[in-house]
């Protein structure tokens, strides 16, 4: 049975907790949701996927020769890598939509790759990876391909431009980029715990609200989209974090988060 036909099917068979899934942003218009941890959903890529996901994350361990997806190094096994996992179903979604993530769609997607080994040992691996892909990962060839975007174990901003265009990073508050630097910063994030001790629910304290808000707008001062990771993850959370200027809403659960912001018109 081909990807392709196993999402599709997939898509049309399947309930999710949150009841059935929806084809959202249809419209062009979106909040942008961030899969986090997506390998560990029941169909890696295909349910972060189906819902538009703005952001899709893979963690990527180089282990003897090969690039390894999981949380941590007891749970990676040898047939889930970042190539049979991500890499060939994104390729053939685009052969199959003409070179587009989505039919008749300008919406592009992120595929976060956070790398959980050294840059000097597993960078190089992905580039290679994706280099014979060219027109599915660098927008200098497809102006709608999947911007690529590293994480985790990163090169100092200055190597970044030792790595080819279409490879960007994600930034950090607090560091000092140059211009150049900088634009190769697709996003800037940050951990929730390091700003705020707040659970979602209720309201946040008033010390917390005042330095969530020096992050986000420390991140807009940037000129940056900013993503918090290690958020209370409910709707509480969810609608205070976007209502608060969070331009990427982090979530484990991609199938919820989606319908809680499908009727909504996204403010930014």
């Amino acid at each position: 049975m081909s990807s392709i036909f196993s999402f599709k099917l997939y898509a049309l068979l399947i309930g999710v907790y949150c009841g059935s899934i929806h084809w959202v942003a249809a419209q062009e218009g979106r909040v942008l949701i961030h899969a986090h941890n997506d390998y560990h959903q029941r169909m890696p890529f295909y349910q972060a996927y189906a819902q538009r996901a703005y952001t899709i994350e893979a963690d990527v361990f180089a282990v003897d020769g090969l690039l390894l997806v999981g949380h941590d190094r007891e749970e990676l096994q040898p047939h889930r890598t970042l190539e049979a996992l991500y890499i060939k179903p994104i390729v053939d979604t685009f052969a199959s939509n003409g070179g587009r993530a989505w039919v008749a769609s300008d919406n592009r997607f992120v595929l976060l790759i956070d790398l959980k080994t050294p840059a000097a040992n597993t960078l190089q691996q992905v580039i290679n990876l994706i280099a014979n892909h060219s027109a599915v990962f660098d927008e200098t060839v497809n102006p709608h391909a999947v911007t690529v975007v590293i994480s985790g174990a990163m090169p100092e901003p200055k190597a970044f431009a030792d790595f080819p265009g279409y490879i960007q990073f994600d930034g950090r508050l607090g560091v000092d980029y140059t211009e150049d630097q900088l634009e190769r910063v697709a996003f800037v994030s940050a951990s929730f715990s390091g700003y705020a001790t707040w659970n979602g629910k209720d309201s946040l304290t008033d010390k917390d609200f005042e330095r969530v808000t020096e992050a986000i707008d420390q991140a807009h001062g940037m000129g940056k989209k900013f993503r918090f990771w290690g958020t209370p993850d409910g709707p509480t959370a969810w609608n205070t974090l976007y209502e608060m200027g969070v331009d990427i809403i982090n979530t484990d659960q991609i199938e919820c988060c989606t319908e809680f912001f499908k009727e909504r018109k996204p403010l930014r």
